[in-house]
């Protein structure tokens, strides 16, 4: 099963790893942080899709790295972002 996901910010600057912070959104409002080398790297806008398990979304596949789950986004913000449903 996969995920698709929108990149809606990221980070201009690096970690003390060279990684830089991403927020990815689903249509469904359900957020992450992650952080990507610059090979891996995705510009805002992008659309990702994540494998996921049969709980966990798998963001090693891309090279993610340290994934933080954030609060689901509310509507308003899900049809900012991917327009209204």
């Amino acid at each position: 099963m996969s995920k698709q996901f929108k990149v809606v910010a990221v980070s201009t600057n690096t970690n003390s790893f060279g990684l830089r912070g991403m927020v990815l959104m689903a249509k469904d409002g359900e957020a992450w942080q992650v952080g990507a080398n610059d090979i891996n790297i995705k510009k805002k806008g992008d659309i990702v899709t994540l494998e996921m398990d049969s709980v966990d979304v798998i963001f090693a596949n891309l090279g993610f790295e340290i994934p933080v789950k954030l609060l689901n986004a509310p509507e308003s913000v899900i049809n900012e972002v991917w327009g209204p449903t």
